[in-house]
């Protein structure tokens, strides 16, 4: 499916070729390029580029708070890249036309209206963003249950057959059974990390629609 504004974009701009949404850990939940790249590769690289940037104030002991754009700007292909919510990024990537070069000054009218056509669509950037986070917490926690899972497989294991396991075997089952219950753990954080950002999504999503 491609997301709505991202259709705007490239109505409104024909010399847009590319847009990718992604999260700031370089997930991408929405982009025009095809699964002939490496589209988790291409995130990851987004990503580093907005660490990178982070990475110059810190070594400069200059304060960045938020970004709000960034762009990088070559003889044949220009890449913006906006600050949408707290946690997604729009990258947009534009071509030079034959007859008519790509300068800084026309992509910087172009920011206007595009963060105008992303506006429109804000609530429905969080509706996404909140289908997403709510698999990846039924991923957690079906992870969560096979691990418990095994724990009590285990148990059960050492208890059924404890007379005839000698003292090496036991231990080794012991220690399984401590590794699983750390993992468990760190899933549980993770989870409950999840859930937390879950209840953000929507309480933003519910103050959006209070004020249509």
């Amino acid at each position: 499916m491609v997301f709505k504004n991202i259709q705007r974009i490239k109505n409104a701009l024909p010399e847009v070729i590319h847009v990718a949404m992604f999260y700031d850990n370089g997930t991408i939940f929405q982009t025009t390029f095809e699964q002939t790249i490496n589209i988790p590769k291409l995130g990851e690289n987004l990503a580093e580029l907005l660490n990178h940037v982070r990475r110059i104030y810190e070594v400069s002991n200059l304060k960045l708070e938020v970004y709000k754009k960034l762009i990088v700007e070559t003889d044949d292909i220009s890449v913006i890249v906006l600050k949408l919510g707290e946690e997604s990024n729009l990258a947009l990537f534009f071509r030079k036309e034959e007859d008519q070069e790509l300068k800084l000054q026309s992509i910087k009218r172009y920011i206007t209206r595009i963060e105008e056509l992303i506006d429109m669509d804000k609530s429905e950037l969080k509706l996404q963003e909140l289908i997403i986070k709510e698999e990846e917490l039924k991923y957690l926690q079906t992870l969560l249950k096979h691990k418990e899972q095994e724990i009590q497989d285990l148990e059960k294991e050492l208890e059924e057959n404890k007379i005839d396991l000698n003292q090496q075997e036991i231990d080794k089952i012991s220690q399984n059974i401590e590794v699983i219950e750390g993992e468990c753990a760190k899933l549980k954080e993770q989870i409950e990390f999840k859930e937390n950002e879950i209840a953000r999504i929507q309480e933003e999503i519910e103050k959006e629609r209070k004020k249509e």
